[in-house]
């Protein structure tokens, strides 16, 4: 069993990356009344009423949709989609893990498991996506940091990281903040792709 360092992604990242994953997660089951709550903490000396109660949810009968394929891949596609034109997979990991230096962002290595990325994939770390205030940064240095794709491309793109987080924060930028479509999410990510016998990894 892993310990828990080694499942975990890069915690430099701010708490907006855990409301992206809700985004994704809301936009993968594609459910209209699911709604996310952007709660900025650093507002919370602005006179906003709070509480400290736990709430009390009503309970009610839910019944979850189907998957959306429109956000999300699997490792089919993304098998597929290794240097065929029109398509791109977009790796957001640390140089490292990219390079295959380290398996997991804590920097071990998977008894196993294969180091490096996918065969074609562009390398685009997500660093600098948030300003001083942890929020995002404006849109042109959001464009500045995914320099190595076109934002306004209409291929395809794949997104994947080690374990999904950092690939849908890369899809919420790229979708919401400036407008990409097609964008996709490899949520099965390294973490699968790196232990499937026969996958095919490149090391650079």
């Amino acid at each position: 069993m892993k310990s828990s360092s080694a499942l975990t992604e890069p915690d430099r990242q701010p708490a907006s990356s855990v409301l992206v994953d809700a985004a994704w997660l809301e936009a993968r089951l594609h459910d209209p009344a699911v709604r996310v709550v952007e709660v900025d903490v650093s507002r919370r000396d602005e006179g906003h009423p709070v509480s400290s109660q736990p709430s009390e949810p009503a309970v009610a009968g839910y019944v979850l949709p189907g998957p959306d394929p429109r956000v999300r891949a699997g490792h089919a596609a993304v098998r597929d989609a290794i240097g065929r034109p029109g398509r791109t997979l977009l790796d957001v990991r640390s140089r490292d893990e990219y390079r295959g230096e380290r398996f997991w962002p804590s920097g071990g290595l998977e008894p196993g498991g294969q180091a490096g990325h996918v065969p074609s994939a562009v390398h685009q770390p997500i660093d600098g996506l948030y300003d001083e205030r942890g929020a995002f940064a404006d849109v042109a240095a959001l464009r500045g940091v995914f320099s190595a794709v076109d934002p306004d491309s209409a291929d395809e793109l794949i997104t994947y990281c080690t374990i999904g987080g950092r690939a849908c924060t890369a899809w919420f930028v790229l979708t919401y903040l400036l407008g990409r479509e097609g964008v996709r999410v490899y949520d099965g990510s390294w973490a699968e792709w790196g232990r499937m016998p026969g996958a095919p990894v490149e090391q650079a």
